[in-house]
């Protein structure tokens, strides 16, 4: 696949910007602050990294990022090309619908393209799309990996790490690593599960009984409480009903008595007398029937309710001692609530996750005789497979130490000895005597780069005696030698020749150079030798209008190279002895070019 456009709007201080990048290197340069990082930031987020609203251009609703890539898609994994719905028929028909000038159909043999996209909104939300169809984050990182590998500023830092080196050491490995890794690693998932499954069951055998006899009381505590749902609902409604008998007894009774009682005039004896006697005169005035009727009603009400209050103080029989028994059942409820998590459906939930466990631990002795011959066993093939995979490694790792030191030769390191070196992952040596060792999920290794850049020197780590310089050519060589093994079509730089001059320089850029022969190959530099090698010389520019400011992109004639390449020399005050070696340096390095075509 080759990027063959990039369209970003609206990104930081980039209001509208194309790149349109051809074959080869195409170097970016610029006034430090113009926004050459800005492009490489745009890029990134297309890529996957973490995006945020702040990098919206403000006044501006969102930024999108998009770039089109055309060539052979099966260079890409078929996992991820199914997972994409990249077959070769859905790709012919997205070229076929993005045609907008002619509805002839895609001549044979037309290079597959992809579309992805990435668009930053106001509210912080980003979407991602993959020929105009929505696809997660997830999907086009793992995309975007396998077509571009950017190099930023930070990452030099990276070769000082020694937790990265397995990664790249495995990486260079390819599938040779993979092969040896894929049957370690099915084991090790394996063996997490048969630990598991022995923690379920207890490991110790008396924390295993001690286990048991707990989980028996829990059972037979609960199971004796003979729980019913929502039962300390309804007790706590029929103490509150017992607590306050008396007084609803009183207030009932006193309620009947008014309704029934003769002494002096009952309301039901009122209301049947106020019922007949309207009755009667509505007889002969019409007006009054819809009141009569009312009344009758009312009276029908009134009778109905003197026979709920009845029902209801013929049922308040109070037995002295229910309110105790109840009291003595909800504070049994309360402490198992308490207990098992704060409520009785949670009560009955661990009920049955108890009586579960407890069934499984009774049987569980012969099981965990199984579990643990199995554990033995897998720990074997564990410790046989991870050995295995060390001896991958091994062979891979001589192979990187001898490309790498040719590399480092070529960027003008003669006398460069690098090596990888192995030690066994640490295992704790009570947990190894305990029958508990403990297993990365890398393998059983320890890999760490060191290297001696002077002859007579001992090999030391990296990160203790490398220089910037030599840790920027050591990165650009692991680079040049990783884009060998995984086929990646783009590569970025940004600020690879950090802490290089002189005729170093002129190495690293005769190296990027034919890297890009075989590579599409992007680098931001402040390097005049870099500068002039490139196949494309991009200028950024910040300027102001308006009020605003902007970063602008502009592509380079040879003139204008030479202008730029003048002041990169110069640092910018344009002397002509400057301007003459840039014209010098770029006939030098076309020549360099011409010789390097296959």
């Amino acid at each position: 696949m080759m990027l063959v456009q990039v369209e970003i709007s609206d990104f930081a201080l980039i209001d509208q910007a194309m790149l349109v990048p051809g074959m080869g290197l195409t170097v970016l340069t610029g006034e430090t602050g113009a926004g050459k990082s800005i492009l490489i930031d745009a890029i990134s987020v297309l890529c996957g990294s973490r995006a945020s609203r702040d990098m919206i251009r403000y006044g501006k609703d969102k930024a999108v990022i998009e770039a089109l890539f055309e060539g052979d898609s099966t260079c890409l994994p078929e996992k991820l090309l199914t997972e994409l719905g990249l077959k070769e028929t859905d790709l012919s028909e997205t070229q076929k619908n993005n045609e907008t000038d002619t509805a002839d159909e895609q001549p044979a043999g037309e290079p597959d393209q992809l579309i992805l996209t990435r668009e930053i909104q106001a509210s912080g939300r980003t979407v991602c799309r993959l020929n105009g169809r929505l696809i997660p984050l997830s999907l086009l990182r793992e995309l975007s990996s396998c077509l571009i590998d950017i190099h930023g500023q930070h990452d030099q830092q990276a070769i000082f790490k020694s937790e990265m080196h397995l990664q790249l050491l495995d990486r260079f490995g390819g599938a040779a690593v993979i092969k040896a890794k894929r049957p370690y690693q099915e084991t090790l998932r394996a063996w997490r599960q048969c630990r598991r499954d022995m923690a379920q069951l207890g490991e110790d055998p008396a924390q295993r009984e001690r286990t048991l006899d707990m989980l028996r009381y829990q059972v037979q505590e609960i199971e004796a409480a003979n729980i019913k749902p929502r039962e300390d609902e309804h007790l706590s409604e029929r103490r509150r009903l017992l607590a306050n008998a008396e007084k609803i007894i009183k207030a009932l009774s006193e309620a009947y008595d008014l309704l029934t009682e003769d002494q002096p005039v009952s309301v039901l004896t009122a209301m049947g007398l106020i019922s007949e006697k309207t009755g009667l005169a509505a007889r002969h005035i019409h007006d009054l029937e819809e009141t009569a009727q009312q009344v009758e009603e009312g009276l029908i009400v009134m009778q109905s309710a003197a026979d709920d209050i009845r029902g209801h103080l013929s049922g308040l029989e109070m037995d002295p001692g229910e309110l105790d028994q109840l009291d003595e059942r909800l504070d049994l409820l309360y402490r198992l609530k308490q207990k098992h998590g704060g409520s009785l459906e949670a009560v009955l939930s661990f009920f049955d996750r108890a009586k579960q466990q407890l069934e499984s631990l009774d049987a569980g002795e012969a099981a965990y005789e199984k579990l643990l011959q199995r554990r033995r066993q897998l720990e074997d093939r564990l410790w046989e497979q991870g050995s295995e995979l060390t001896q991958a490694r091994r062979k891979q790792a001589d192979q990187l130490e001898a490309a790498i030191a040719a590399q480092l030769k070529d960027l003008g390191m003669p006398n460069i000895r690098f090596a990888v070196t192995f030690q066994p992952h640490a295992i704790d040596q009570n947990q190894q005597a305990a029958g508990k060792p403990s297993f990365k999920a890398q393998g059983m290794d320890d890999v760490a780069f060191e290297f001696s850049a002077n002859t007579g020197e001992p090999l030391k780590p990296l990160s203790k005696i490398a220089s910037g310089g030599e840790a920027s050519r050591i990165m650009l060589a692991i680079k040049v030698i990783l884009a060998q093994a995984d086929q990646i079509p783009v590569l970025i730089f940004d600020e690879i020749d950090s802490g290089v001059s002189g005729h170093t320089a002129d190495q690293v850029a005769e190296k990027l150079m034919k890297l890009s022969r075989q590579r599409q190959v992007f680098c931001i530099t402040h390097l005049a030798q870099i500068a002039a090698m490139a196949d494309a010389h991009l200028f950024v520019m910040k300027s102001a209008a308006d009020n605003r400011t902007y970063s602008t992109l502009t592509v380079l004639d040879e003139q204008q190279r030479s202008e730029e390449l003048g002041r990169l020399l110069s640092g910018g005050t344009g002397q002509k002895e400057a301007r003459q070696l840039a014209e010098r340096m770029l006939r030098q390095a076309s020549s360099v070019r011409q010789d390097a075509l296959p």
